[in-house]
């Protein structure tokens, strides 16, 4: 039917940040290293430039799961080649391509099903440094083997798949190993559970095995030297060490506590790691990655354990580089916990963090000359029948050998998010973004908008009317003056260290300048009211105006200048071979001029072929320079108000394209962005697009950003329109509004701009153009777990809780104890540096052990107006801001909290439910009183002045009592656990851990609250977020998002059934079949987002904005589902995405549309960044699909961008 209908169109606003995996290589040229890095299902090339700041140089989502990664180079090629397993099924060899900005695919090989399956290999990929051969292996069982090699036309080729499975075998890790010129060889741990299988008192080895692979027989041979010496339980990781010429080959492996060194041939040494001073004796120490650093004559290891330390290892070999001797294993520094290591030329480490922002650091040593921070050593007691163990013991320091130089932001994980209100003096709405595990944790203020990086900033005597940069000579690739023009002077600034007035440069000091230029010849335009002033060095041409007639508006480039006089004559002017500027031609027109724009001068050109002309009666004309027919119009574009600025600029379609098109951008006194394409040989105007970008009218000012012609546009709030990565952008900056600006480009900045506020002249850098959020961070002392809002003042309660932690008091204890026993060994343990538990970790407790704190936060200034640590081991997870009935209207916080919780197996002492009142106008809390109950408080909310409590899975109701909270009714219909509460009048929707959504109602009259529909598939919900009165949309724990409904009859006889609260027998409520709910919810819409879902809202995101449903997910992504309303545009856009499937399949080989219905089919839900690809494809594709919609490429794209800009 026709409510029944609904079509959702999602688009991703914020990239998860977490990387999954990465590798390095030259991708791109042969001395160039990069980063390649997996972010779910988007695959990020990442550089480092000169500056030492990481770019990034391309994203794309490959609509997979992508797995693992690894670079690839065949013997004698100068570029890697990357390597792709994802849950497609299949491996795919990709080679980047510097024409498009993107990745080709040049090979795919099918090998199993799709799906992240235990037996299908893709889970471990290994390559041979060789270049001549890859493994993929799966967990269990399954292991491929393919050589690689080239054909005649040097293209690569992929053998058939050689098996080298082991049933009953479960695989922990795989590496290729340095082998120099030998036989491929490969190493795996594995452990063969077969016997155990079948005999339950067996027990299972893990096993270190080699897989070599024959190339001159064509097969695998498995080999497993040590199959009498099985490696211990806790062996995790291996590190291949270099061999061939540079080293003895074999690989670390790296269990609890100690590395082995294990080669075929070789004696298995073995080496104990150093400890953190505080750690306990029982608690093991695990290698979670590490990475080698080769060098032309030497090499090290560098590890990293789940604190963060990293250690370097180097070993002690005999002459011949043969055989290892003794392996050496220090403390090296501390950084964030990775994923990842990558070491690059020339000394950084770019550290993929596996929590919060990815780091890039410089070596500024390589650890050779200290002892790695020891401060003596650790006894622990024999095992059974064993020896005494001694640990050496280190403190954790200061950054040495290692410098912080950049950071990529990541959100990951985010755990919740509010959409807040916007600054004073930054346009648009807020986001507030719980974000961070442990101390690493924190608040995100996300600003939609482009970040600004200020670099200097200078004050002037009055407010200036505008402001130009100019060089010196026209080839010049930096900036050297500043122009700054007031009402009635003009001043020039120099640039240098330091930006210092210029007394004598030619410039007419005493009157406003209207327009400045630095023409091809290298002399200078300076044209105000009455005169246009030529500057050759020390002399100066001028040219008066005939009478007392003021030239209004001017325009120049590098070889031609227009004006406008009062009355609408524009003449126009032409530079000649000898430097002279001549009158060309002049022409009356019958309207007012309200502003010129002259176009840029192609290559190889004389003149720009185009003169854009806006007039005061609404209208812009496009006016021809040719010398045969000058000023005759050739098009005319209609303003729905008077033109302000105007600007013709070449916009770039895609990274081959470097002209691009020539675009007319039109700003109007009303703050609406008019964008245009302009013909280059007839002038005429097509594709036009339309943004309201403030409440001022729009200045434009031609700027240059990602290396491209770039527009910048200044309203009540300032916009840059600029090609990035393939894709026209326009995005706002997240700053205070520039009244005036104007390009900058200097040896230190590049892409800048510098920029007039009031009377302060700022210059500011362009960097991450791919950000459209800027972010600040607030630190948190633990995991947030919910936050809330108070209903009457702008601040927010935050309740932060960690597992196995102590608190503040309980650490300083732990540290005297261990004092006191180093003491009674002999051992002086020095005083420690105060570090911060954000970047050195905390001491970790044992399992039960719970910190928690509740925190009044105030988001203006962004300071903690209170902070409350719970007592008795309290887990705090949910709370909420309820009005109870009888308080006239005070507002009460109830937090939700257990005590001993242990998750699993689910254990407590018991539940309880804190009250807390504001004082001091919502700034401090004060508990009112404290309510034991049984069960674990997930989730809160209130309900008609009562509170409605998940707890474990029960739903019950309570209210406000003098000594405790009361209870009023409960249901125990929900299966497993509450996970979420929320309501839409009397109706109350309750989301069950794994059983997804219960919709009950509450009878006043019979006290009863009562389940009377549910989903009809089991869903581990996450977030419920109810639309209307009938439909609810949910978020799970696997990536979906379902839209359900009741049907309408049902709802409408639910709400006016003439027995309700008469006890009928007959009644909806209460007859089930199978103990089931009389009623089942219908999916209407249902979509896979790619990652688990945290949070959901309905929301909108700009003042005026349309309404979306906004979700976030665990790995740090914000996306958004945008209704559409219009029948058409759905059915566009649904056969859209069909042709794009056809156009463009994903590059790791995975089905867009199986990957899109991964648990459910894809239904009534479009794919918006998939169809956005349409911009990309091929100009006869376009046309091609633009037939079979029956619409005009332009006009498809005009509508993709327009669902895009009501949301943002």
């Amino acid at each position: 039917g026709g409510l029944m209908a609904l079509h959702l169109y999602n688009i991703t606003l914020e990239k998860g940040g977490a990387i999954s995996c990465s590798c390095q290589g030259s991708f791109t040229e042969g001395k160039q290293q990069e980063v390649v890095v997996g972010k779910g299902q988007w695959l990020e090339l990442l550089k480092i430039d000169e500056t030492g700041h990481v770019q990034s140089v391309s994203m794309h989502n490959v609509y997979g799961v992508i797995r693992c990664l690894s670079a690839f180079r065949l013997h004698g090629a100068s570029r890697d080649y990357l390597i792709v397993t994802s849950d497609s099924g299949r491996v795919v060899i990709l080679q980047y391509d510097m024409k498009k900005s993107g990745w080709n695919k040049v090979l795919q090989e099918t090998y199993g099903k799709t799906g992240l399956r235990r037996a299908v290999p893709g889970q471990y990929l290994a390559s041979d440094p060789g270049g001549r051969a890859i493994m993929i292996g799966a967990i269990e069982k399954q292991k491929f083997a393919y050589i690689l090699d080239r054909d005649n036309e040097a293209q690569i080729t992929i053998s058939s798949p050689l098996e080298a499975h082991k049933s009953g075998s479960i695989t922990y890790n795989i590496v290729g190993l340095d082998v120099g010129y030998d036989n491929p060889v490969f190493a795996a741990i594995e452990v063969d559970h077969a016997e155990a299988d079948e005999d339950p008192s067996e027990t299972t080895e893990k096993h270190l095995v080699f897989y070599e692979l024959d190339l001159g027989l064509y097969h695998v041979i498995r080999k497993c030297p040590w199959s009498d010496s099985p490696l211990p339980d806790t062996a995790n990781l291996m590190i291949p060490v270099p061999g061939g010429e540079s080293g003895p080959g074999g690989v670390l492996v790296c269990i609890d506590n100690y590395l082995l060194y294990m080669n075929s041939g070789h004696e298995t040494l073995k080496e104990v790691i150093p400890r953190r001073q505080h750690m306990l004796p029982t608690t093991g120490l695990m290698i979670v990655c590490g990475t080698v650093r080769k060098q032309r004559s030497s090499y090290f290891v560098l590890l990293q354990s789940e604190y963060g330390d990293l250690y370097k290892v180097t070993f002690d070999v005999t002459p011949d580089k043969r055989m290892v001797t003794q392996i050496h294993i220090k403390y090296f520094d501390t950084v964030p916990v990775a994923t990842s290591l990558s070491i690059l030329k020339p000394g950084y480490l770019f550290v993929a963090a596996e929590f919060g922002n990815h780091k890039l650091y410089q070596f500024k040593g390589i650890g050779d000359d200290d002892d790695g921070c020891l401060i003596g050593a650790m006894t622990i007691a024999a095992k059974e029948g064993g020896e005494k163990e001694i640990f050496p013991l280190f403190a954790p320091r200061k950054l040495k050998n290692l410098e912080l130089i950049d950071e990529v932001e990541s959100l990951s994980p985010l755990i919740d998010l509010k959409v807040g209100d916007a600054l004073e003096d930054i346009e648009g709405k807020r986001l507030y973004a719980l974000s961070g595990r442990g101390p690493q944790s924190t608040i995100r203020i996300l600003q939609h908008g482009l970040s600004l990086n200020e670099l200097a900033s200078s004050p002037l005597p009055a407010a200036p009317e505008n402001v130009w940069t100019v060089k010196k000579s026209f080839a010049s690739p930096y900036d050297d003056y500043i122009v700054v023009s007031f009402i009635n002077a003009t001043i020039v600034l120099s640039i240098g260290t330091t930006i210092q007035e210029v007394p004598d440069s030619g410039f007419q000091g005493n009157c406003a300048t209207l327009v400045c230029q630095v023409m091809k010849d290298d002399s200078l335009v300076q044209i105000v009211e009455g005169c246009i002033y030529h500057i050759h060095g020390t002399k100066t041409n001028a040219w008066k105006t005939p009478g007392t007639r003021r030239i209004e508006k001017a325009a120049a480039n590098e070889r031609q200048v227009v004006i406008s006089l009062e009355g609408g004559e524009v003449i126009y002017f032409e530079l000649d071979q000898y430097g002279s500027l001549n009158e060309a031609c002049k022409k009356k027109f019958d309207k007012e001029v309200s502003c010129l724009a002259l176009g840029p001068i192609p290559e190889g050109r004389m003149r720009s072929r185009f003169l854009a002309i806006g007039f005061a009666d609404r209208n812009v004309q496009i006016v021809t320079l040719d010398p045969d027919d000058a000023l005759q119009m050739a098009a005319t574009q209609g303003c729905n108000s008077e033109p302000e600025d105007i600007k013709i600029v070449n916009i770039a379609n895609d990274a081959s394209d470097r002209e691009g098109s020539l675009c007319v951008f039109i700003g109007c006194k009303n703050g609406i962005l008019i964008r245009s394409v302009i013909d280059r040989v007839s002038g005429t105007i097509t594709d036009t697009r339309t943004k309201f970008c403030g409440t001022r009218p729009c200045k434009l000012v031609t700027t240059t950003a990602a290396g491209r012609e770039a527009v910048m546009v200044l309203s009540s709030r300032s916009w840059l329109a600029y090609h990035y990565q393939g894709k026209q952008q326009l995005n706002p900056l997240s700053c205070p509004a520039f009244t005036r600006s104007a390009s900058f480009c200097s040896e230190q900045c590049p892409e800048g701009v510098v920029a007039v506020t009031g009377n302060k002249l700022t210059i500011y850098s362009l960097d991450r153009l791919g950000d459209c959020f800027n972010q600040t961070s607030v630190p948190l002392k633990a995991t947030p777990r919910a936050f809330v809002k108070h209903p009457h003042y702008p601040y927010y309660v935050i309740i932060e809780t960690d597992h196995r932690a102590y608190t503040d008091e309980e650490k300083e204890g732990i540290k005297a104890n261990m004092r006191a026993s180093l003491a009674e060994e002999g051992e002086e343990l020095p005083e420690e540096p105060n570090l911060p538990e954000k970047d050195y970790g905390a001491i970790k407790a044992t399992q039960g052990k719970w910190s928690s704190y509740l925190r009044v936060w105030d988001p203006n200034s962004r300071k903690t107006l209170d902070l409350i640590e719970l007592e008795e081991n309290q887990a705090a997870f949910s709370a909420t801001t309820c009005v109870f009935h009888d308080t006239q209207g005070e507002v009460h916080l109830v937090v939700g909290t257990v005590k001993d919780f242990i998750p699993n197996p689910r254990c407590y002492t018991s539940g309880l439910l804190l009250t807390f009142r504001f004082r001091g106008n919502g700034t401090q809390l004060e508990l009112v009183h404290k309510t034991t109950v049984d069960g674990i408080p997930k989730a809160l909310h209130p309900f008609q002045g009562r509170l409605l409590v998940g707890l474990s899975e029960k739903v019950m109701i309570f209210d406000l009592g003098k000594v405790k909270l009361l209870r009023k009714c409960e249901n125990k219909q929900v299966p497993n656990l509450v996970m979420n509460i929320t309501s839409h009048g009397d109706r109350v929707f309750v989301g069950d851990v794994t059983n997804s959504v219960f919709c009950m109602k509450y009878k006043k009259i019979q006290n009863q609250i009562s389940v009377f529909a549910e989903d009809t598939i089991p869903r581990w919900t996450t977030a419920v977020v109810p639309l209307d009165h009938s439909t609810i949309a949910i978020g799970d724990k696997l990536g979906s998002i379902t839209i359900a409904r009741l049907d309408e009859h049902v709802s409408d006889e639910i709400e006016n059934d003439p027995n309700c609260g008469r006890g009928s027998s007959k009644w909806l409520w209460d007859r089930g079949f199978l103990n089931g709910s009389p009623q089942r919810l219908q999916v209407i819409a249902s979509y896979y987002v790619g990652c688990g879902i945290t949070s959901m809202q309905k929301t909108t995101l700009t003042v005026g904005g349309v309404e979306v449903i906004l979700y976030t997910t665990i790995n740090g992504g914000i996306g958004c589902c945008v209704p559409i309303t219009n029948r058409r545009d759905a059915d566009m856009l649904k056969l859209l995405e069909m042709h794009i499937r056809q156009e463009m399949p994903p590059l790791a080989g995975r089905d867009h549309l199986a990957f899109r219905s991964y648990y459910s089919p894809q239904k009534s839900c479009t794919d918006g960044d998939y169809v956005e690809l349409f911009d990309s494809l091929p100009l006869a594709t376009q046309i091609q699909i633009g037939e079979e919609l029956n619409r005009r490429p332009a006009e498809i794209s005009k509508r993709l961008e327009e669902i895009r800009n009501k949301v943002l």
